[in-house]
Order: C-alpha cells, then structure tokens, then sequence
C-alpha cells in the first residue's frame, strides 16, 4: 500500500478516534508487552538511562506505559501520522518525534542507540524482514525489540465473509485479496523465524486472541475503521461510505459477527553482536 495514502487515513481518519480503543485490544496487548519487558528484571528496565525508540508510534501510549516504572526514560519515536505525534507529544513533552516511516528508521536519530526498540501493529504495513536488520543496527548489544502484531489467522468470520457472497456483492466482483492490503506473519513460528534469522533470540512469546461481537456496521466501524484495525479494507470495500439500503441489508444478512483477531507479543534480544 502507498506511504501517502496510509498517512492519509492516520491523519485524517484514525487519530482522532484512536485512544478511544473499542474493545481495548490496543491496550491489553500493549499492557502484555510492557509485562515482558518488566519480566526481563534488571537486564532491561534497570538500564539508566533507558533510550527507547517505539516505531510507529501512534499516541504515545505504549511509551507512557514504560515511563509508569521507570523515570529514566529517554523516549524517542516515528509515526508516519503528524497528527498521532501531536497527540504523542503532548502526554510525553520530552518525545523526541520524526514524521516517517517506520522502515525509514536508518534516516533519523544518528549516532544514537537504543536499549530498546518496539514495533506495535506496524508489521502490517513494514515486513519483519524489512524491519529486523535496521532495528538490529540501532540496538545497543543486548538491547531488545518488543513486537507486536496480527497475523493472518486473525479474523477468521470476517475473511470468510469478504471471501463468500457477500464480499463479491459489496466489492461488485471478487474482493482483492488481503494479503495485497497488508503483509502480516502467517503465526508465531514466522515471526519467530524471522528474529532467529536476523540475529535475535526470543526471550518471551504470547498469543492473544481477543474476542469479538460486532453488533451492526456502525458498531463494526468504530473498530475496524475508525480505529485503525482494518482501514485499508474497509475503504478498498466501500463499507465507510455505504448508504441506507447497503447498510440496512449488512445489518439484516451479516450482523451480528462474532469474530476474534491472533496477535502476537514477542520480546527479541539483539544477540551475537
């Protein structure tokens, strides 16, 4: 997908609505990410003081977990979203920020290593591997990268929909296929993969699969689109400017859903330097 329309639907769909984070997904998964950096004990949290860099960003939430247990914290960020930074800076004044993105890591911050890196729902849009050897360059030796990111076995109602007839009518022909939108892991063992491959050792991995029911499209919007979740598709299917007959015939035929997402919490160590 293009930088410039993802940016596009940060600025002007998602930031706003963001931190309202319908059904908490957001922050459950960002609550088990800061878990295993706490787990890690002195090894990582101890560090002082702790230069973190969180690759896309979004509002800073993730960061102001960390500063909650450790007021060290040197934070650092990119977003491709101005606007997500704005909100980012004003909970953190002291968030040293650059609009780009996240794969354009190499371009910003020189000279300075990090202790840790996160990269929270950006693999997505960046691959793994795209990300892996630029994150493994800027780590301090040991540093670590926590991740977190769907995979494709999240959603499984919802894609059988797209797949089935009702996807056809909404697209008017056969719907694109997801992994032209985005470029999430298959599971936890790519992922895994992945960090072995470019020099990392998993030192903690969990799968969260939280649970959903969508009661109707507005209710299904607010999360997957306004939200961020699943913008690209939404859009790409026409489902945020659907009109009264659309809406009143999703409503009866497709709603309620009950659906759930697989999103998986790794913290990598930056080994064999």
């Amino acid at each position: 997908m293009q930088y410039d329309v993802i940016q596009r639907q940060y600025d002007e769909v998602i930031a706003s609505h963001y931190d309202r984070d319908p059904h908490g997904v957001i922050g459950r998964s960002l609550d088990r990410a800061v878990d295993q950096i706490r787990r890690r004990g002195d090894e990582l949290v101890g560090v002082v003081p702790l230069r973190a860099l969180d690759l896309g960003m979004g509002t800073g939430a993730f960061l102001a977990r960390l500063r909650r247990f450790t007021d060290t914290l040197e934070p650092f960020g990119v977003d491709l979203s101005e606007k997500m930074i704005e909100i980012a800076q004003s909970r953190l004044p002291d968030l040293v920020a650059a609009v780009d993105d996240a794969a354009n890591l190499e371009a910003h911050f020189e000279g300075v290593e990090f202790d840790l890196v996160s990269t929270h729902f950006v693999t997505g849009f960046v691959p793994i591997d795209v990300l892996a050897p630029k994150i493994y360059d800027r780590l301090t030796a040991g540093g670590c990268w926590s991740l977190v990111g769907g995979t494709k076995a999240g959603f499984p109602a919802l894609q059988k929909i797209a797949r089935g007839r009702l996807g056809r009518w909404l697209y008017g022909g056969p719907p694109p296929d997801l992994d032209d939108l985005l470029c999430n892991p298959a599971g936890r063992e790519e992922v895994v993969a992945s960090l072995t491959a470019h020099g990392f050792a998993v030192r903690d991995a969990e799968t969260f699969t939280p649970k959903f029911e969508f009661m109707n499209l507005d209710d299904f919007l607010a999360f997957a689109y306004y939200g961020g979740w699943l913008t690209p598709i939404v859009e790409e299917l026409g489902l945020h400017k659907a009109g009264w007959m659309t809406r009143a015939a999703l409503n009866t035929f497709a709603f309620p859903i009950v659906d759930r997402h697989s999103i998986e919490i790794v913290l990598a160590q930056k080994v064999g330097a």
